[in-house]
Parts: structure tokens; sequence; C-alpha cells
């Protein structure tokens, strides 16, 4: 999808599909309704002037944070609508719903509840206690799991977790997150075989905002720049960069 303050434009979405590529205005729709979700509930903010410092020591005018949205009810229905949509129109199967320790637990409990398949979670690391099982809950060997996490950026954290899953017997063909921040993510799980799914994605969500007035033209225009290239974006702003 091309960057765009056009509803028009951020509405006519393309998705990979298994059958190729299809444009699916309904699924977009939704991703445009919960786009503005995160806006109303703060799960997105942009700060120019100061912008936020992440885990890694680098900073980011942008700041996602899905844990926000698993208080509001309305949110996580809209949620399991889109998901569930996902996993119709791309082919997604399951046997198992596995959600990565800790924010993607609430979201693969409720997408489990409404696919009515069984839930388990996977831990960063196992236990130093009992069996020190990485996985909690029941998976048989060749089960499908579809993997659940709250987000993405370059899918780096989402390793652990597959090869958690393939050590408990199983595989792992899809996974689906709530945001997408597009740095990288998809194209790496892509490496191992798996698909990435998104609910929410940051361009859409930009877009979204800029043409719904929450988000100025400039603003819009600085996030892109620090997405395009983060190194440059901190030695303007002479903030010190970590390579990833």
């Amino acid at each position: 999808m091309t960057e765009s303050t056009s509803s028009d434009t951020v509405a006519n979405e393309s998705l990979g599909g298994t059958d190729g590529v299809l444009t699916d205005p309904i699924l977009a729709r939704l991703r445009e309704a919960i786009a503005l979700y995160f806006w109303e509930l703060e799960a997105i903010r942009v700060r120019l002037e100061e912008p936020f410092q992440l885990a890694s020591g680098n900073h980011s005018p942008v700041y996602v944070n899905c844990r926000r949205v698993i208080s509001e009810p309305g949110f996580m229905q809209l949620f399991n609508t889109t998901a569930m949509l996902i996993c119709q129109r791309r082919g997604v199967s399951a046997d198992v719903v596995a959600g990565g320790e800790t924010a993607g637990i609430p979201f693969a409990a409720y997408l489990a509840q409404v696919l009515s398949r069984p839930m388990v979670y996977v831990r960063k690391k196992p236990k130093g206690y009992g069996i020190a099982s990485c996985v909690e809950g029941l998976v048989q060997a060749g089960d499908r799991v579809l993997l659940v996490e709250d987000l993405i950026t370059d899918g780096g954290s989402k390793l652990g977790f597959l090869d958690a899953i393939a050590a408990s017997g199983g595989v792992v063909e899809d996974v689906l997150v709530l945001f997408d921040r597009q740095q990288g993510g998809s194209e790496l799980m892509a490496t191992r075989g798996t698909r990435l799914h998104a609910v929410a994605d940051r361009q859409t969500t930009l877009a979204v905002g800029e043409a719904a007035g929450l988000l100025s033209a400039e603003a819009c225009r600085s996030v892109h720049a620090y997405f395009s290239d983060p190194a440059q974006w901190h030695r303007e702003r002479e903030l010190e960069y970590r390579e990833l």
C-alpha cells in the first residue's frame, strides 16, 4: 500500500493471499477502524521534540504501546473480527494458538476462544525450576501452531518463540501480530518459512492519523524519515545510535 492521506487510497489495500495478491476492501476498512482506535486510546504516540527512548538505547519519534488496548472491550472485539478474517482470507490453519510472553498472551487468549482452538503460551526462557518448560500448555507432535504477538519490529525476538515451539513438536507456518512496525519482521519470518500477518501496521496507522487530522503532515514526514534512515535521523538530532 502506498503511503497516502487519501481514505480511498488507504482502503484500497493489497494483501498477499494464498492465491497471490488480492484487494480486500472489507479488511482495509477494519484496519482503518483499528488504526483510529490506536490513536484514540493513545496506543500510538508521536513526539518530535522529545523523542521516546527505546529499550535498545536508540530513540524514536513514534511509540506503540499495544498493552493499552487490552483494557478496551470494543477494541478487542474488533481485533478478533479482523484477525479471524485474516485467517480466513489467507488460509491460515491452526490446531493450537500460542501467545508469546507476556504481551502476546491476552491477544492469543481472545483469538483462541473465537477460533475454538486450545491455547498455550511460550516463555522467553525456561523457568529455573520444575520441568523448565518453555511452552506452557499442551502441544502435540505435528500440531500446527499459530503464534500470536502484540508487536513486531525486526522480528528477532520472535525467533526464540519459534525455536521453543519447534522443540515441543509444533509447526509454525504463520505468525499473527496486532501491530507491525514494518522494520524487517516479515522478511525475517520468511527466512524461517513462516508467513507474517498483521492486524495493523505503521503505514496504515500513520496514513489514517494524518487523514483524520490527528497527525500533521510535518510530523508524518518526520516519522517516515526516521523509518527510512534511522541512523541519519539520529545524526541530525545529535543523538547516539546503535546498529541493531
